[in-house]
């Protein structure tokens, strides 16, 4: 089979389970780092999963009292914390090892590191000591009914045998689907207030023959047939200090510029890598958009921003993202690259300036794949800057989400996701709420581009506004697909 160019050269390193800090009480205190990050995707969904496990305290802990007792219980008990979870996701890899996850099969799993967790650790009676494991991992909707799950004495569990110490057992994992976050739309009129700027870094390839120069004159290609200005007179004129491609899209009758800058290997030499690496951390500090398009990893002290492969291998690991310098203001980000779900968002979150409230973070729950374009990154472009008719229209996650989950290879599930939109807006930026209920004969009535005038009797039309979720809806209407309209992106505010 043709290897996913994105997939970590090392396959055989056992991904490493995120320890979480803890007081020393024996009581566990997870760190916020484990916290539930709010999660969405068209085609996927995350999972939780828990187990119960004992364990006996070795001779060395025995032999301590007080505190430090109590210290060496909490260390044996999240070594077998991330004991239990390594072996689950090792026997999750070995029910769908790479052949079955990039095949029509289109079953996807991943582990989400950070969400590593123990809770209720607790002395027994005869001496041994019980607690909770706990994680959450992304997979395909209907994965539960793909798990070879067993049923005992009335409860409903994915069995795993693992050797704790004492010998082989089975662990009864439990599995739950968290609730996805509510559909809604990315902040654009923040990220527009001076400008759209999109910074977009194809990772070299490590692959013969190499896609990654293919992937980034497919981006800068479809952009210039789209009508923006370059820099340059062709793609390979473009260097790494030569501008961004420009055009304007018309938000609510005025022009927002688009600045598109384009970065790729090939714009350094093995002794300049540091200019990629410079790049991205511009990109970091002062763009809204930041796109990573290539390899990726489970290994997040090894695997992130991987810039460039031969001669000279330049990358900024995913446990670096928390030193970068950056602002306060609204940004979103995609990492595409294999497996990016398993902690890229994470990482991020953890610099002190990137938080959910202003950041939203687009992940992969499976592998990415070669291609001699980059269909992806050109898809997510555009839902942000497409237009009809001279204006521009918002789309809602979901939108942006599921066109990205629709081009390429599909023999498999890319599963792309995005997290961060807990606190963004339900309705349509443009939308003008006032009008919803209002009188009508035709769209141009209803106040915004994506304002529908839409049925609600034989004789009767009322006015919409485009919609994510009913969360956001005024009192007294529900975000719905109107009858006669077949997209997504003209659900609206109806009356009920």
């Amino acid at each position: 089979m043709i290897l996913s160019w994105r997939r970590l050269a090392v396959l055989t390193v056992v991904p490493v389970l995120l320890a979480t800090a803890c007081s020393s009480s024996v009581e566990p205190d997870a760190d916020s780092s484990a916290d539930e990050i709010n999660y969405r995707s068209t085609a996927g969904q995350e999972f939780a999963l828990s187990t119960n496990v004992t364990f006996k305290l070795s001779a060395e802990t025995q032999a301590l009292s007080g505190d430090a007792k109590d210290a060496a219980v909490l260390v044996q008990a999240q070594t077998l914390r991330d004991s239990v979870l390594d072996t689950i996701t090792s026997e999750l890899d070995k029910l769908w090892p790479e052949e079955e996850r990039t095949s029509n099969a289109g079953v996807a799993i991943q582990y989400r590191q950070a969400s590593a967790a123990l809770a209720d650790l607790k002395a027994l009676p005869d001496g041994s000591y019980g607690l909770t494991v706990s994680g959450e991992f992304a997979g395909i909707k209907d994965l539960e009914r793909r798990l070879p799950m067993k049923t005992a004495v009335g409860k409903t569990f994915l069995p795993i045998n693992a050797d704790l110490g004492e010998g082989s057992k089975e662990l009864q994992v439990f599995i739950t689907p968290v609730a996805r976050s509510l559909n809604a739309y990315p902040k654009y009129l923040e990220m527009f207030a001076d400008g759209l700027d999109i910074g977009v870094h194809l990772g070299g390839d490590h692959n013969t023959p190499p896609q990654d120069i293919n992937h980034a004159r497919s981006v800068y290609d479809d952009l210039v047939a789209s009508g923006f200005r370059s820099p340059v007179a062709k793609f390979e004129d473009l260097k790494i200090d030569s501008g961004p491609l420009t055009s304007a899209i018309k938000v609510k009758g005025q022009d927002v510029p688009v600045r598109v800058r384009i970065v790729h290997a090939d714009m350094s030499t093995p002794e300049t890598r540091n200019l990629l690496v410079d790049a991205y951390k511009a990109s970091a500090k002062d763009a809204d958009v930041i796109i990573y398009d290539g390899h990726a990893g489970r290994r997040l002290d090894y695997s992130g921003v991987v810039l460039a492969y031969n001669p000279a291998r330049s990358s900024i690991p995913a446990n670096e993202f928390k030193t970068f310098e950056t602002t306060d203001k609204q940004q979103v980000y995609l990492f595409n690259g294999c497996e990016t779900y398993t902690g890229y968002a994470d990482k991020l979150y953890e610099n002190p300036k990137r938080k959910p409230e202003n950041t939203d973070i687009i992940t992969t729950g499976n592998f990415s794949a070669i291609q001699s374009k980059a269909n992806q990154v050109i898809s997510f472009i555009h839902s942000f800057i497409d237009q009809r008719s001279g204006a521009w229209i918002p789309r809602s996650w979901d939108s942006v989400l599921a066109k990205m989950n629709a081009v390429g290879e599909r023999s498999w599930v890319h599963i792309y996701g995005v997290h961060g939109l807990d606190d963004n807006p339900k309705v349509s930026p443009l939308a003008d709420v006032s009008k919803v209920g209002a009188a009508c004969t035709n769209d141009s009535q209803c106040g915004a581009p994506d304002s529908r005038c839409i049925v609600v009797s034989a004789s009767s039309k009322v006015c919409g506004v485009a919609c994510a979720d009913t969360a956001g809806c005024p009192t007294g209407t529900k975000c719905v697909l109107p009858r006669g309209r077949t997209s997504a992106d003209d659900q609206q505010c109806s009356p009920q």
